[in-house]
């Protein structure tokens, strides 16, 4: 009876929109849209102007015209728009007409819209004036700004007119006044247009006014810290030179700092000479903050994590915060104390101490240890910074089956971290090159068990090839000198392979491998034992399936690495590859992800070959990888 009431609706449901179909069939369709002699601007840019559409793939398969249907007073409207958009940006004798074409189906028709741009408003001339004595006009020419203003901006001579980017003009010239220290400079254009030839005659007059200094400052807000705390963190002092480029830093300074929630300095009304009052407003996070997440991944099964901070230790600004985070692979405790100024904004330190537990298919590793960096913030996207680690260690065999150098290893690491990054933007979907090398110096004194040194490096490249279409590539690399007699702790060693890795293996699988045997010496399975040096690439296209199916997309991807004992044995291993797909959610905590990923060239051991013998399945050649958040 249930079944019966609930299908009636949704067969109520169906035989509407069937009605609807109906009272819809006879009317037309824009089955596509097309446009001639768009020579300023392609056809994709003129559709964004327009309001009338066409269906795509996906709606003409599955017969969804509704938003598509053919509207003549609307393609009306739309050919003042197109007129509109070409007159505004320097064409004015355009003129735009449209016509109805059949297609086979009467209800589809194809819509032309015909372009004739005329002449464009050509600038023959484009003068600077200024309103400023000489040495002041010598300064701001011979600024490297300006000089690149005045080679690169929209209204110079032989451009073409658009009254669209006056403001653009004024914009750039104001900023570089107020980066010349100018707080309130002024910039007046004005064009004089020839309607019978078409040319344009334009005059950019500016005025810098005086150069100002800030003097005073005003704080909005309720603050838990002394004003010193605040305004230090600005790094503006005063009798600073203004600078519109100092108080944008000044502002994401002050929001990058962990306490304030909330950060604007703006300019409030005042008399405009040499002296300046700026105005901070703040607005701070709660001073105790508790977080939990949780999450889901093919390697970890589960990882849960809860954090205790304390943002404001004795009103001094410092944080303090302890961590403890779980999964099926690591369980780690932690306590971290930040000072976020350390001798400038730029710079800060966090040291902390912490414990970890952790279960790797070859080995099990206990460790506690204290870790103090120096962050070093370059600019928005460079960064710097210089770390020093003492660590405790204890490893254990996880099967005594497996011929291990040593079953169970004691022994501390001291080194010294220096790493940078650096990033072509700041968005937060990539964009460009991201680069982040490292190097570890560890016993540099003999003060430690194994003295080593490691180099690192990972570059990626993310190239939008179109709007919903992007390529992402990346190849890391790492080699360690060492010169001891002693194997190094697999700690240490280099591993790859896994879910953000060589997809095709799982977790640190792929590399050199030594059989394990149970009890009576039978073959199990074989461990991997990594290595000290390692190289691996991926290339991943990434295309977005928004239009067909909102938040989802997919993935094609071809990845390769390969990890070696040491350098001179690279000729022994050659690098192995996998190739696969998968398909992504775009979720609120993050993209979800799910990769097949296949090995093109396996070994025995990653087969589970052993003496000839074939102890896998059909899945040894297939790594399946679920996970919160992009592979790189």
């Amino acid at each position: 009876m249930r079944r019966a009431i609930l299908f009636l609706p949704l067969l109520f449901i169906g035989v509407t929109d069937a009605i609807a179909f109906q009272e819809n069939e006879t009317e037309s369709v824009v089955w596509d849209i097309s446009f001639d002699g768009n020579e300023a601007y392609r056809s994709m840019v003129l559709r964004e102007v327009i309001s009338t559409t066409s269906p795509n793939l996906y709606q003409k398969i599955l017969r969804k015209y509704g938003a598509h249907l053919l509207n003549e007073t609307e393609l009306r409207r739309d050919v003042i728009r197109i007129e509109r958009y070409y007159q505004r940006r320097g064409f004015p004798d355009v003129t735009v007409r449209y016509e109805i074409e059949d297609r086979k189906k009467e209800r589809r028709k194809n819509v032309i819209f015909y372009i004739r741009e005329g002449q464009p408003l050509q600038i023959v001339s484009s003068n600077i004036v200024f309103n400023a004595d000489e040495m002041v006009i010598d300064e701001i020419e011979s600024s490297r700004e300006f000089e690149r203003a005045i080679q690169r901006h929209e209204f110079r001579e032989g451009e073409r007119y658009q009254l669209i980017r006056q403001p653009d003009v004024e914009g750039r010239f104001l900023q570089i006044l107020e980066n010349e220290g100018y707080a309130w400079p002024e910039v007046d254009i004005t064009a004089e247009v020839d309607s019978l030839t078409n040319h344009v005659e334009v005059e950019i007059q500016i005025t810098p006014n005086s150069k100002t200094y800030f003097t005073e400052f005003l704080i909005e807000g309720d603050l838990s810290v002394p004003d010193r705390v605040l305004l230090r963190h600005t790094d503006i002092k005063e009798g600073t030179q203004y600078s519109g480029r100092i108080m944008q830093n000044a502002q994401r300074s002050i929001f990058n700092h962990h306490l304030f929630r909330f950060a604007t300095i703006t300019l409030p009304e005042q008399p405009k000479d040499s002296t300046l009052t700026a105005l901070i407003r703040i607005r701070e996070y709660l001073p105790r903050t508790v977080e939990a997440s949780i999450g889901v991944g093919r390697e970890e099964y589960v990882r849960g994590q809860v954090a205790w901070r304390h943002r404001n230790i004795n009103g001094t600004g410092h944080r303090f915060g302890a961590n403890v985070r779980a999964s099926f692979i690591e369980q780690r405790a932690s306590t971290d104390y930040l000072i976020p100024y350390t001798f400038n904004a730029r710079s800060s330190n966090v040291t902390s101490l912490f414990g970890v537990h952790r279960l790797e298919p070859t080995f099990e590793l206990l460790q506690a240890g204290l870790n103090s960096s120096l962050i070093y913030q370059i600019s928005r996207n460079r960064t710097a910074s210089v770390s020093y680690e003492y660590t405790f260690n204890e490893e254990l065999s996880r099967d005594e089956g497996t011929r291990l150098p040593e079953f169970a290893v004691s022994y501390n690491i001291s080194s010294f971290n220096l790493s940078g990054y650096y990033s072509d933007g700041v968005s937060r979907e990539p964009r460009g090159w991201v680069i982040q090398p490292s190097a570890e110096f560890s016993s540099t004194f003999n003060e430690a068990d194994f003295r080593f040194q490691k180099l690192n490096l990972d570059v990626r490249r993310y190239t939008p090839v179109t709007r919903t279409t992007t390529i992402a590539a990346r190849v890391t690399s790492g080699v360690t000198f060492y010169t001891q007699s002693e194997e190094l702790p697999f700690n240490i060693r280099y591993f790859t392979g896994g879910t953000n890795s060589v997809r095709g293996w799982n977790r640190r699988e792929l590399g050199p491998s030594i059989p394990s045997f149970d009890e009576e010496g039978n073959f199990q399975n074989y461990v991997p034992i990594g290595g000290r040096s390692t190289f691996s690439f991926n290339v991943e296209i990434r295309q977005q399936l928004t239009s067909f199916i909102p938040n989802f997309g997919m993935a094609l991807f071809l990845d390769g690495g390969q990890v070696w004992e040491n350098i001179e044995s690279m000729d022994d291993r050659p690098l192995q590859f996998g190739v696969g797909g998968g398909v992504r959610y775009q979720s609120p905590i993050g993209p979800v992800r799910v990769d097949i990923g296949y090995k093109i060239n396996p070994t025995d051991e990653d087969l589970n070959i052993y003496n000839g013998q074939d102890f896998g399945s059909a899945m040894s050649r297939f790594g399946i990888h679920f996970s919160i958040g992009q592979a790189f």
